[in-house]
Formats: structure tokens, C-alpha cells, sequence
């Protein structure tokens, strides 16, 4: 599943939108991002951005001032929200309208959250990149590819690097310590329980920050889950999203879990739900704060 920054998201509506996606993600309905051409084949000059992700790596690479309209949603960097708002960013209040208004000549959405929209864009013949980043890797070829359609191509090649290189410091820290892998049970929603799978973004980042999935062999996204499985895979560690209302107390007093090793060692973190839920250049801090938080270090 690629939506992005559903984790930022006031609870209920987070939930909606997991639950809606995880369907998709369990009937195949996914395909590659792609950039569409259209009329225009100059640098552009008015970008859209309908996701916090698209905002951020706009940002990162320089093209902050090429961009015309955000959605609420979008609120890193703090300049991002100087940019005038469309409203939301999922399939029910992007307004085609309101996109058209702000004479865009670049569009930057996300599968099946905006795939409805690819239509109508092709109709007006305006050019768009459908973001469907998966994993860590997904995201610097993601960030290379808007720094070429851009404008920023040395930008992104350094910021790429950047990551690169985080990520492979702590894959040498895990090998030249003969760290022996933990396990991570990483809650999303309570009511019923809903976890990551083997194909979500934040599975990718546990698995670059060295950590393993207790739900990694879930063909699922986002799939809801037994409580009883998930005490029997006695997770090592366990991660609430910062804005869950639920917190690690309540979640240790929950009847049977004493037995988990996570909550025996008050391993129970809540978790930066921004950093680590958006498919953007913070990949780097977010696989850093996963390291920290799994390996105290």
C-alpha cells in the first residue's frame, strides 16, 4: 500500500483510510508510479502537491518555490504552509476543480488515493507523477525522478546519497556487532487490531532499521489482526503511532500482554507518526529513530 501520510491523520479518519486501502492492497489492485508526459515538456513552474510526502521531497530538493497549492495535510517544512491549501489529499475531497483553479502545470498524487483523477489530468493534458512508493529503496528512485522532472537532478543525487549512507551505517553497525535481530509488533489502530504487512512502507523502514515485522509474513498492507496471535509472537518491541490517544501504560495493562517480552522490558514506545509514515526524504531519520529506539543505541 502507498498513502501517504495517512499516520498524520486524527484517528477515526486514519482508520477509515488504512481499512479502504488495505482493501485495495488485498485485491491486487496496485500498480507502478508513472510519470505522464502531457502537453507540457518544459521544467514546471505551478506544482500541485496532494500528499505531505510530495511536499516534503519538493522541498528537499529546491523546487519549494516552483509549487502553487498543498493540501492541509502538508505542514513540513514549516514554509510549506505559507503555500495556499486544496483541502484534503484522499479521493473524497480532492476537488478537480480546485487543482484546475491554481493553473497547474505539474500534478504530484498518489495510487489509489488519487487514481480517479488520472482521467480528468490526461483530459487537460497536464502533466503528473503518480507516486507508489512501497519501500526505502522506492522512495530515493522516487526522489531521483522528481529531481529530474523538476529541474534538481544534483539535489536529489546528494540527497539520495545522504540517505545511502545512514542506511548502510547501520547496516554495518548490526554486522560488525553481531546483532541478532528484534521483533516488532507495530500497532496502528486497537479497534480491531491493524498492523503492517510485508508490502507497507513502515515494514520497509523496520526492515532498513535492522528490525523484523512479528506480521512480516502478511501478504496484507495493513492487515487486521488477533490478539491472541499477537501475543504468541511475543514481539521484542512495541510501537504506537504518536497520534494514537492510546498510550504505553494502557497498552501494557491490557489483560494477558504482561506475558509479551516488549511489555515484561517497558519496550512500549510511542512513535513519530509523521517521520515515520511519510515516503519522503525524513526516510533517513525515521529508519535512525527506529534503530535508537530497537537497539537503545
Amino acid at each position: 500500500m502507498r498513502c501517504d501520510s495517512i499516520l498524520v491523520m486524527k484517528p477515526n479518519l486514519r482508520f477509515s483510510i488504512f481499512f479502504t486501502a488495505a482493501l485495495f492492497c488485498a485485491a491486487g489492485l496496485f500498480a507502478e508510479g508513472y510519470y505522464f508526459q502531457g502537453k507540457n515538456h518544459a521544467t514546471p513552474k505551478r506544482i500541485v502537491s496532494l500528499g505531505p510526502a510530495a511536499t516534503e521531497i519538493l522541498f528537499a530538493l529546491g523546487a519549494g518555490n516552483q509549487m502553487v497549492a498543498r493540501t492541509d495535510f502538508c505542514n513540513y517544512p514549516p514554509e510549506a504552509e505559507k503555500i495556499p491549501s486544496i483541502g484534503g489529499f484522499d479521493g473524497k475531497t480532492v476537488n478537480i476543480e480546485n487543482i484546475i483553479s491554481q493553473r497547474p502545470d505539474f500534478i504530484y498524487l498518489f495510487r489509489v488515493i488519487h487514481t480517479h483523477l488520472e482521467a480528468p489530468l490526461k483530459k487537460y493534458g497536464i502533466s503528473y507523477y503518480m507516486s507508489d512508493a512501497t519501500t526505502t529503496e522506492d522512495v530515493l528512485k522516487e526522489i531521483l525522478t522528481i529531481g529530474e522532472i523538476t529541474g534538481h537532478k544534483s539535489e536529489a543525487e546528494k540527497i539520495t546519497a545522504d540517505i545511502q549512507e545512514v542506511f548502510q551505517n547501520i547496516a554495518q553497525k548490526m554486522s560488525l556487532n553481531g546483532t541478532k535481530p528484534k521483533s516488532v509488533y507495530w500497532e496502528i489502530w486497537q479497534s480491531p487490531f491493524m498492523t503492517i504487512g510485508q508490502n507497507s512502507f513502515i515494514n520497509s523502514i523496520l526492515e532498513t532499521a535492522g528490525a523484523v515485522n512479528i506480521f512480516g509474513d502478511s501478504p496484507q498492507s495493513y492487515p487486521i489482526v488477533n490478539e491472541e496471535t499477537i501475543i504468541k509472537r511475543n514481539p521484542d518491541v512495541i510501537f504506537i503511532p504518536s497520534d494514537s490517544p492510546l498510550t504505553p501504560e494502557k497498552l501494557c495493562e491490557r489483560k494477558g500482554w504482561q506475558t509479551i517480552n516488549a511489555v515484561k522490558n517497558k519496550n512500549v514506545y510511542k512513535i513519530d507518526a509523521d517521520i515515520t509514515g511519510r515516503s519522503g526524504p525524513r526516510i533517513k531519520e525515521a529508519v535512525q529513530i527506529v534503530y535508537s529506539m530497537v537497539y537503545g543505541n
